[in-house]
């Protein structure tokens, strides 16, 4: 099977050293993977024909007033949701796939959800030393092939809060506390979940904020299924 990664936008969010991660774990599982640092080759068709697996790891949460942090062109969108929608998987974790291209909505309905926030902190004025909270992740579908055996677990990280597409099949959620923002106590919102596009396979995991995140074992396994299962239906 084939792999592209596309790693690129503001370095704050250090790409390149995810890119190498996934590049190892998908090396690991069997595909043959290209990287690229720039998204032109999504806008060509012959090129994307043989791809099995998309991996967008890019940060441009600000694209919309800052071209610097990496836009997506129409033309590179259109050839992204014609990628999916004739069978290959798209698959990523964290802002680098749930906030980027702010400014393209379609991309937004074809992954499934946009993050809007991480209480404490906030998207454009953080509060470093308090975003990291510790929060659970409850596994809500013990029995899918991507959540297999897999325990709901607790992670001192980014607690992502997002606007989701009701039509995906949530694997794992979590709940807010309220403690930083009274008014959303009990809220669940989803962590990791699944969607098709057209003949396409669509998975997210909204941890990942650092390394040391996607290295927590379950956090690995499920990115390492979720991938296999974009691409090819299977885990």
């Amino acid at each position: 099977m084939k792999a592209i990664l596309f790693s690129g936008g503001w370095e704050g969010h250090d790409p390149e050293r995810f890119r190498a991660w996934a590049d190892d774990l998908l090396g690991r599982e069997g595909f043959a993977v290209e990287s690229y640092d720039s998204l032109a080759p999504l806008a060509d068709a012959e090129a994307m024909a043989d791809v099995d697996l998309i991996v967008p790891i890019w940060s441009s949460a600000r694209s919309a007033h800052r071209p610097e942090f990496g836009n997506m062109t129409k033309a590179e969108e259109d050839g992204l949701l014609a990628a999916v929608a004739r069978g290959a998987g798209l698959a990523g974790w964290h802002g680098h796939m749930g906030d980027a291209f702010r400014d393209r909505p379609t991309y937004h309905f074809l992954i499934g959800g946009q993050f809007v926030a991480h209480p404490p902190g906030w998207p454009d004025n953080p509060v470093p030393s308090d975003d990291f909270i510790d929060y659970d992740v409850t596994v809500t579908r013990p029995h899918h092939p991507i959540m297999d055996g897999i325990r709901s677990f607790r992670l001192k990280s980014e607690q992502y809060y997002m606007l989701v597409d009701p039509s995906n099949e949530v694997l794992a959620t979590t709940t807010f506390s309220g403690e930083h923002l009274w008014w959303i106590e009990g809220t669940v919102i989803p962590v990791v979940w699944t969607r098709r596009w057209d003949k396409g396979r669509v998975f997210y995991c909204s941890i990942g904020h650092t390394l040391d995140d996607l290295k927590v074992p379950e956090v690995t396994e499920i990115i390492r299924r979720g991938a296999r299962w974009a691409a090819s239906g299977a885990v």
